[in-house]
């Protein structure tokens, strides 16, 4: 499985999600600004790791199954795994799931291979592309750049779905944007993963303050739906249309 991927690749196995991604993925441009930082605002966002609020949303995905399983479109917004995604495709097969993350080196060697390692993807597809065929009958796109550059390519979602992605503030401005203009105000849903705060002068950001920007779109509302105190505090918070 290793050799298949590339030299030095890992796949690893999320056991009791059934999900596998890989580990060790060439970066490409990447890789020195790795090195020293997770997370690098506008260079790197931090798309190479496997974040704990993912891990927190894909079980409380396991945990609610019926209240997903008629979302036909789903937006997986600064997806890097693009474990979210592809859980969605997996379980409940959407007519369209998208996947979004602001570098292109992530959509290519981390995103698409993770979609392929988990939904086989028939032999011959080129995984640097952008638009591989998905398994039936989902429908796959994958699209990198800055939030504010995306307004074209989004759609309308039943779902969007981000974690870890409002960690300052500029980022929690550019997240409620979009799911103002791309949520389905008819049984559309929000859904993001995040700590309570992220402390640092580039940050300031988290649930805290996504919920005081909140009050600037007086049309949408927000339910925390579920909370985790070790550590730092994580949160699922869930955005629907009033």
């Amino acid at each position: 499985q290793s050799g298949h991927y590339g030299r030095g690749v890992e796949v690893k196995l999320l056991d009791d999600l059934g999900l596998f991604y890989l580990n060790n993925v060439d970066k490409g441009k990447m890789e020195t600004v790795t090195e020293h930082s997770d997370l690098v605002p506008n260079v790197y966002e931090g798309g190479f790791e496997v974040w704990e609020c993912t891990i927190d949303i894909l079980k409380y995905f396991a945990r609610h199954e019926d209240k997903f399983a008629n979302m036909d479109a789903v937006l997986d917004l600064g997806c890097g795994s693009g474990l979210l995604g592809i859980y969605m495709a997996l379980r409940h097969h959407p007519e369209t799931v998208h996947f979004q993350d602001y570098n292109p080196e992530v959509i290519e060697n981390f995103t698409i291979k993770n979609y392929h390692k988990n939904c086989s993807l028939p032999s011959g597809v080129d995984l640097v592309g952008i638009s591989p065929p998905p398994p039936s009958p989902s429908s796959a796109r994958f699209f990198s750049g800055d939030w504010d550059d995306m307004e074209g390519f989004f759609e309308t979602y039943h779902l969007i779905i981000s974690s870890e992605t409002i960690y300052n503030r500029d980022s929690i401005s550019k997240v409620l944007r979009i799911i103002a203009r791309h949520l389905r105000r008819e049984g559309g849903v929000a859904l993001i993963g995040t700590k309570r705060h992220y402390f640092g002068t580039l940050l300031g950001g988290g649930l805290v303050e996504f919920q005081e920007q909140l009050k600037g779109y007086p049309e949408l509302k927000s339910t925390v739906v579920w909370s985790s105190e070790k550590g730092l505090t994580r949160d699922i918070v869930l955005v629907t249309f009033k």
